[in-house]
């Protein structure tokens, strides 16, 4: 019994325990720093803030877009909601040491936000200007002459 005892403090000793955890601990930052890495590249390319400003005659959105020069950018209105949709084209290549281009691919992504506008807009009027990668869309207001406020009569 006391050679089983032995074996196993010599290998669950404190030196050897330290070690391993040690290599797991290095092992697992490793994969966290790639893992924020990978997240923050996915959010610079995927996503864009947006703020959205309303008074009482318009409401104005401005979003700062991950765009560069070829990359396209529309605007639709559908069912009381904008939709900004950037078409991002890219290219990627590979090379040899001597430069020489061994593979070249051509893609294109789609990046699309949709964001709900109020009832009480205008839709026929909304302007829409880019500068540089900041769009700024104005939505003017129209009079709501359709809302009603209902009492509510208690019992």
């Amino acid at each position: 019994m006391d050679f089983w005892k032995n074996q196993l403090s010599n290998l669950f000793n404190d030196e050897r325990m330290d070690a391993f955890l040690n290599s797991i601990d290095q092992q697992l930052q490793k994969s966290f720093k790639e893992f924020d890495k990978q997240l923050n590249h996915l959010h610079s390319n995927y996503f864009f803030h947006v703020d959205v400003a309303e008074s009482e005659n318009e409401v104005v959105i401005q979003a700062t877009l991950p765009v560069e020069k070829d990359d396209r950018v529309n605007l639709e209105v559908i069912n009381h909601q904008l939709r900004i949709l950037i078409q991002k084209f890219e290219e990627e290549q590979l090379q040899n040491d001597k430069g020489e281009v061994l593979r070249k691919e051509n893609y294109s992504k789609r990046i699309e936000r949709y964001l709900p506008l109020p009832p009480n807009v205008s839709h026929e009027k909304i302007k829409a200007s880019m500068s540089g990668n900041q769009l700024t869309v104005k939505i003017p207001k129209t009079p709501d002459d359709h809302s009603k406020i209902i009492h509510i009569e208690s019992e």
